[in-house]
């Protein structure tokens, strides 16, 4: 540390007082050049406790405490949620989600995705104005996720009041896994609701686009949709001097030179003759893959085009042609019986 300081002809106070202040009345947050900056990271629970601080987990409530605050604090002018989190429960987060919408408009909302920004980190970062990603950072996860611990039957004895059997659906059976399924899917459609509202699209592009609970990484995220652009931590600081730009500008640019070589790839690899009858494969290596449309094509060419298999093709397949020859004496047949001799062929 002292190397660093002496390289930059910094003191350490000095370089203390660039990586930020702590936020007056706050758990988590710092000050940055008049930036609120929030850590979201490790797991994330409701409420906090002994544990969520040792373990270096967050609790939403911590979280929205110290947003208020930063919302409230007239020397701010902007907030960064600097994610980095796998997600986790379920309560809570629509609650945080929402608070961080409804406060859209009162100052420039970032997330940052500096490494993991999943389920419902993801959850909260949509939540924000943009949301800005490192080229490494990884997002999506889009789902919910209910785990349940078996117990060793002789340990543990469960009686479950008759008035209420579906009090404790036992998971072992195929009607208790279903009702879990449903309360599970049931979750997962207010987590995908929220999402859509959020990034302003429809429920169907949420589930169609950003992964059906996989994940992306960086640009990728960018092409989906699931990030507005690629950037780094320094770099949303000091863009936030600029905030016309920062907020519409380069984010926007940054977001459509990633989409356009995306559409100039896509539309050289579908050109191509290569491709003709490898559509399935072209597009899986588009979308899983950072290959270039030259790699795409290399791989293109060594594979057989797939025949055709249509329904129709199949059962034109097993049509014999009938054997139809000319009469010996065409002219004295009239068209009628024509008709009939071609029609006995047929039977």
């Amino acid at each position: 540390m002292a190397e660093i300081a002496r390289e930059n002809r910094k003191t350490p106070e000095a370089i203390a007082r660039e990586m930020g202040r702590e936020m007056k009345d706050t758990n988590a947050a710092s000050i940055r050049d008049g930036v609120a900056v929030i850590k979201v990271s490790g797991p994330l629970f409701r409420y906090a406790n002994l544990m969520t601080r040792i373990c270096g987990a967050t609790s939403y409530e911590l979280l929205a405490q110290d947003f208020n605050k930063a919302v409230q604090n007239p020397n701010i002018k902007g907030i960064l949620l600097d994610i980095d989190s796998p997600g986790g429960e379920v309560n809570g987060c629509s609650e945080l989600s929402d608070m961080i919408y409804q406060a859209r408009g009162t100052k420039p909302i970032i997330a940052y995705a500096s490494g993991a920004c999943c389920s419902g980190a993801y959850w909260i970062a949509s939540a924000c104005d943009k949301i800005l990603a490192a080229d490494t950072a990884i997002l999506g996860s889009i789902g919910v996720v209910s785990i349940f611990e078996k117990d060793d039957e002789d340990k543990t004895i469960e009686i479950v009041s008759s008035q209420s059997p579906n009090k404790r659906p036992n998971i072992n059976t195929e009607e208790g896994k279903a009702k879990i399924q449903a309360r599970v899917d049931e979750l997962a459609e207010v987590f995908i609701a929220k999402v859509a509202r959020n990034r302003g699209i429809s429920e169907d592009d949420v589930v169609n686009n950003f992964g059906a609970g996989d994940v992306s990484v960086g640009q990728h995220a960018v092409r989906n949709g699931l990030a507005d652009g690629l950037a780094s931590f320094e770099g949303i600081i000091a863009d936030f001097n600029k905030e016309k730009t920062f907020m519409n500008d380069t984010i926007n640019i940054n977001a459509e030179e990633i989409r356009q070589t995306e559409r100039e790839r896509m539309a050289k690899v579908f050109a191509a003759d290569i491709s003709k009858g490898k559509e399935a494969t072209a597009q899986i290596l588009l979308a899983k893959t950072d290959l270039d449309a030259t790699d795409i094509l290399e791989i293109l060419d060594t594979i057989p085009s797939s025949a055709k298999t249509t329904d129709f093709e199949k059962a034109m397949a097993t049509v014999k042609n009938p054997d139809i020859s000319p009469s010996i004496e065409p002219m004295d047949e009239t068209p009628e019986a024509v008709a009939q001799r071609i029609a006995s062929y047929l039977k």
